[in-house]
């Protein structure tokens, strides 16, 4: 019995005397939480002759394919700017990427390694990407492998789903990303007040003009909101509308359907000088010949014009073959969040009504 007393006293005493190894539970960030894509933008360095000159905003994402357990990780990157005032594609690159992440602190860095495609004029500038990831962000600043860069230029990236990606480095590159929602996992469901502000990008983006301040709106629960201006400015213009006349609910989310609806306020109002949401349903919108969807039933009067017109322009998609889910009509869907839009899909159907800007005119 004193062997083992003994041998048990000295385990312990050895297991007190070596370096303390972090649980997983204690980690910043899982190499799991690495895997998949993210969004954001940075300050491209421009150099001349390898002396560096300037910077200016670019757009990237992300997507990281592996992570092992020694924090190694690899994927590929696509970014693109455009000019001021440029309509057409802009400059993009698609490229290969490879870094290393401290999973205790978070620390991250992240190398272009060889570019896959590009277009012309574009080539890998081997920028180095160092900073922090933690949760649904990564930020830092931007360095380069080959020349000095002279002053601090910093990224900032969220989360995205893969499928949206390109489409929101494109959105974002346009302006059509509110400030407020950069950053932000896009993947999560849109609320009402992120809506209006993504409904105002598009109308000013189309009309190529900033709506004026609107000074009061009838809604009490606004206040204080982070995109309290855009949802004034949105239903000044008639795109955003209240659950009630003193009440907006700026943080309950929206429906697919009202998604498509809201965003064709936003076409109407470009569109007919004259439009308001009063008067709506004198505008028609041309859906002759769309195939129904299964789940057409599903679907709210006040909204089909806007799902089927959207769907004919190949603007709106449904979530398979056949069905659309316009909204959540049982409780096992509410919580699954079926039908419940995303801050992605607003972004991104935002986008392509965009591209075809010359339609609306």
């Amino acid at each position: 019995m004193k062997k083992l007393i003994c041998g048990i006293l000295a385990v312990v005493m050895l297991l007190a005397v070596l370096p303390t190894v972090s649980m997983a539970g204690d980690y910043v960030i899982e190499d799991w939480e690495l895997i998949g894509s993210w969004y954001g933008e940075y300050r491209e360095p421009y150099f001349t002759n390898s002396t560096y000159q300037e910077s200016y905003p670019a757009y990237m994402n992300l997507t990281i394919r592996e992570c092992d357990e020694n924090g190694n990780l690899s994927g590929e990157g696509y970014s693109m700017s455009i000019s001021e005032g440029d309509d057409h594609e802009g400059s993009w690159l698609r490229f290969e990427i490879k870094g290393t992440v401290n999973f205790e602190t978070g620390e991250i860095k992240i190398s272009q390694t060889r570019e896959i495609s590009a277009s012309n004029g574009s080539s890998v500038s081997y920028e180095i990407y160092e900073g922090i990831v933690s949760g649904d962000t990564m930020s830092g600043l931007v360095k380069n492998q080959k020349r000095i860069i002279p002053e601090d230029l910093p990224f900032s990236f969220g989360r995205v789903s893969e499928w949206a990606k390109d489409e929101i480095t494109e959105a974002n590159a346009r302006g059509l990303i509110p400030e407020t929602m950069k950053g932000k996992d896009l993947s999560q469901p849109v609320t009402r007040a992120e809506f209006a502000a993504i409904s105002l990008e598009l109308y000013e983006a189309l009309s190529k003009q900033e709506k004026e301040t609107v000074s009061s709106v009838p809604f009490f629960d606004i206040e204080g909101c982070d995109d309290e201006e855009a949802i004034k400015k949105a239903y000044d213009l008639n795109i955003v509308a209240g659950i009630s006349a003193t009440e907006f609910a700026p943080n309950i989310s929206i429906s697919r359907q009202d998604l498509a609806a809201m965003l064709c306020r936003a076409i109407k109002k470009y569109k007919f000088e004259d439009w308001t949401l009063a008067t709506d349903d004198e505008y028609y919108l041309d859906s002759e010949g769309v195939k129904k969807f299964a789940d057409d039933t599903d679907i709210s009067d006040y909204a089909k014009p806007s799902v089927y017109y959207l769907a004919k322009m190949g603007i709106l998609h449904g979530v398979d073959d056949s069905h659309f889910a316009p909204r959540n009509t049982t409780s096992e869907q509410e919580a699954q969040g079926y039908a419940t839009a995303t801050r992605e899909q607003a972004v991104a159907l935002s986008l392509r009504i965009y591209k075809l800007s010359d339609m609306w005119e």
